[in-house]
């Protein structure tokens, strides 16, 4: 029996596991952030509003690029000769020429790896997000340059990982936390 279907049979602590991966990888993001950056304490609806909308739009682009991925035959690129064909080989092999849709999640996914550099977190924190960053890269990949279609339940899981860093964010990024000392004067 392996990993998956091992998940599968117990789906129940399989689903809550990931949904509280993805929380606690959002929670952890959002608290690194509003570390680094204390005026998002200030302006804690506007901020939250914000990157709940950027990470709900990367969460369901990345589900659908998860649930249908774009295959690339590897056998079918070339060695680029020109710079036009070098710029077109960087372009399938990123997955930007299918639509504007994809450039958008490429953006927020860009977006979203420049938070985690300015996020203000300590090592363990940092190397629990790169780890499981790092995960989710590589899945991406075996379903792009493999023959891999995953089934609805793997969708789901990924689903959740994704509804859950969402939600983490939002949860810790809303808090607004008041000064005390301007209550005083």
């Amino acid at each position: 029996m392996d990993l998956l279907e091992l998940a599968e049979e117990h789906f129940l602590f399989s689903l809550t596991i990931v949904l509280g991966i993805g929380l606690l990888q959002g929670g952890v993001l959002a608290r690194g952030l509003r570390h680094r950056f204390p005026s998002l304490k200030r302006h804690a609806r506007l901020a939250s509003v914000i990157l709940l909308l950027l990470f709900s739009i990367n969460a369901i682009a990345n589900v659908f690029k998860f649930a249908i991925p774009e295959k690339l035959i590897i056998s079918d690129l070339t060695i680029p000769s020109a710079p036009e064909e070098g710029y077109a080989f960087v372009i399938n092999v990123l997955g930007l020429n299918v639509g504007f849709a994809m450039v958008v999640a490429m953006f927020i996914s860009v977006t979203i790896i420049l938070f985690l550099r300015f996020a203000d977190l300590s090592r363990p924190f940092r190397y629990f997000i790169f780890g499981i960053s790092v995960i989710m890269v590589l899945v991406a990949g075996i379903s792009r340059f493999t023959d891999y279609i995953p089934t609805l339940f793997q969708i789901l899981m990924y689903a959740l990982y994704q509804f859950g860093l969402t939600i983490g964010i939002f949860l810790v990024a809303r808090r607004k936390e008041t000064d005390f000392y301007a209550e005083l004067e």
